[in-house]
Order: C-alpha cells, then sequence, then structure tokens
C-alpha cells in the first residue's frame, strides 16, 4: 500500500478545499488510488472549522475526516488558530510551517512514500519567523540535500530553474558555469528516472533577451551558458540552447521539448502557468522523497467561497503517484 501524507497549507487559503476536493475525486475516478494511506498533517479542529465554513460534505470521528464513506486521518501536527479567510498573518504562517515541518520529518524517518504540499504564503511564513523562501529550500535543508531542483510540468511541458527564488539583481551572480552543468545533469536524470524518458531532449533557455544577441545584449550567454551547454553535450546530454525565451514559448518551440531549462522564475513560470491554465505541479527533484504540488498558490481572494478549482491538486497526487511507479521501476 502506497502511504501518502499531505499538508493543509496555509488555512486561510483554498488548500484545505482543494485537497478534500481532490480527496474525493481520486477515490471516485482512480482505481489506484483505492490501494493508498493517505494522511493529513493538521489539526482536527482546525480543519473541521474549515470545512463546516465552506459547507462541504464530511464527518469526523476522533481524529480521522470521513469524505464518502472513506477515512483519512489527521495527524495532530499545528495548532488549533481561528480561520480568517484570505488574511496574510502570523499564526496562519505557523500552521503552515508545522504542517511541513512535521510532514517532512515523517518522511525522513521513512513512514511515508509520498508528500503532497498544499500552498504557503511565503509573506506568512516569513511573519512566522521562518527562514526559508519556500516549500523547495526548507525539504532539502531537512533532508540535507544540497542541490535540489525545481521542475513545474503540465502534460509534455516541462521546465526545470536553475535560480528559484533569486531577487532579479542577483541573477548574474546565482547562475555560474558550474552551476548550469550540475542542475542540467539532475534534470536530465530526474526526466529520464522520474518521467520515464529513455533520452530526454532538453533546451536551455538563455539568460539576456534575445539570448544576448551574440553579446550584444550581455555577455553571460557567450562567458557562461554556451560553454556549459557544450560541457553537458560532451557528457552525453542531449541539450540545444541557449534560446531567446520569448520566441522560444511565442512561437510554439517548446512543444520539441522533453524539457526546458529557464534560468530564473518568472522566465519559465509565467509561459508554463500560462499554459498549464491552472493544471500544472510543482515537483521538486533529486529528493530521496518524492514531492508535489499544486501551482494555484493560496488564491486568498476566493478563500472560504467554496469555488476552487482542484485540478491542479488532483494532478499533483496522479503524477506524484507515477514518478512512484517510475522509480519503482528501476528498483
Amino acid at each position: 500500500m502506497i502511504k501518502i501524507i499531505s499538508t493543509i497549507g496555509d488555512p486561510n487559503g483554498i488548500g484545505i478545499e482543494c485537497l478534500v476536493k481532490s480527496l474525493d475525486y481520486l477515490n471516485e475516478n482512480c482505481s489506484w488510488f483505492l490501494n493508498t494511506k493517505v494522511d493529513i498533517a493538521g489539526n482536527v479542529n482546525l480543519i473541521d472549522k474549515y470545512l463546516t465554513y465552506i459547507k462541504y460534505p464530511y464527518k469526523i470521528v476522533d481524529d480521522y475526516l470521513i469524505l464518502n464513506g472513506r477515512k483519512y486521518q489527521i495527524l495532530s501536527a499545528t495548532d488549533d488558530i481561528d480561520i480568517e479567510f484570505g488574511k496574510i498573518n502570523q499564526n496562519s504562517g505557523l500552521v503552515a510551517a508545522h504542517s511541513l515541518e512535521f510532514s517532512v520529518s515523517e518522511l525522513a524517518k521513512g513512514n511515508y512514500d509520498i508528500l503532497i504540499t498544499m500552498p504557503i504564503s511565503k509573506e506568512a511564513i516569513k511573519l512566522a519567523g521562518w527562514k526559508f523562501p519556500g516549500h523547495t529550500e526548507m525539504i532539502a535543508n531537512a533532508l540535507g540535500v544540497k542541490h535540489p531542483l525545481m521542475i513545474l510540468f503540465h502534460d509534455k511541458i516541462r521546465v526545470a530553474l536553475v535560480t528559484f527564488h533569486t531577487p532579479i539583481k542577483e541573477l548574474p551572480y546565482e547562475i555560474s558555469y558550474n552551476r548550469i552543468i550540475h542542475i542540467g545533469s539532475v534534470f536530465n536524470n530526474s526526466l529520464k528516472i522520474d518521467f520515464g524518458i529513455e533520452k530526454p531532449n532538453i533546451a536551455m533557455l538563455g539568460l539576456n533577451p534575445h539570448a544576448g544577441e551574440n553579446g550584444n545584449i550581455g555577455r553571460e550567454e557567450l562567458e557562461i551558458v554556451i560553454p556549459a551547454i557544450r560541457k553537458l553535450q560532451e557528457r552525453g546530454i542531449n541539450v540545444s540552447g541557449p534560446f531567446s525565451a520569448d520566441g522560444f514559448f511565442g512561437f510554439g518551440e517548446y512543444k520539441k521539448y522533453d524539457g526546458i531549462l529557464a534560468m530564473y522564475h518568472d522566465q519559465g513560470l509565467i509561459p508554463l502557468k500560462l499554459l498549464s491554465q491552472g493544471n500544472g505541479v510543482n515537483f521538486t527533484a533529486n529528493l530521496p522523497i518524492i514531492r508535489t504540488s499544486p501551482d494555484h498558490g493560496t488564491a486568498f481572494e476566493i478563500a472560504g467561497k467554496s469555488i476552487a478549482d482542484p485540478h491542479s491538486t488532483i494532478e499533483a497526487f496522479k503524477s506524484a503517484y507515477q514518478i512512484y511507479e517510475n522509480r519503482r521501476k528501476l528498483i
């Protein structure tokens, strides 16, 4: 039986709503889901209040959430707080942080196979005193992994990032020859192992507009990116570029590749989210565990209105299961 643990994310957002909607959908429509044990790292009273407020059909018996007759254990991982839908505050940030910290600790002990993380507010967790900019960095630190890789994907579009939550002004200092080579190698391995692609075809984007235009708009491509591409090619990795990001996505070149390596957050994720129409999945590669997350964020503006679309969360569960199966085939 596959053991899955899910965080609840920021309780002032849509995370718990999307989670329960996804559990109901998967239980009714996916045969593989019947062979899973899903636990929720949260708080019984907190989840009770949340679901009562949004008028979602459920029961809670002891520490079990019951949805359409199926039980999901609520693990005592966070405090109970007052829910303030749409609000950013320290208490909701603490709940989100504690839910994640508890879940990662359980995975590190080998108690679960898969981690699903619901969205957090980076501002709220900062108010709560968290030192990490996001999920990826915290999970990697807890598991002792120096170089995690953030991959966001939908269907056959898979975008990996050379830098994650780096301010624009710091990008030229973060993007190095060695970093690109390392990230490119990790990405290639993940495409093979986690996505089951035998010979991945990877596209690399440039840092500057028009990929530097042969040194006329910045020299990073000539001095860093192109030499790194050549070294990856020498290692037998099928990588091309650097491509100008606007034309690459605007004219459909992305359809020719199994993976796309973007230099920074918005360069890769804006087109991915536009193309996925809210159904994208965030996956952290190069970890000893499987972690996926929906890409929709906390959506504070619609929190508590019972109108959140769970499709991205459903896809996070489905793709985590597929990655689990892909890895198991290699054992």
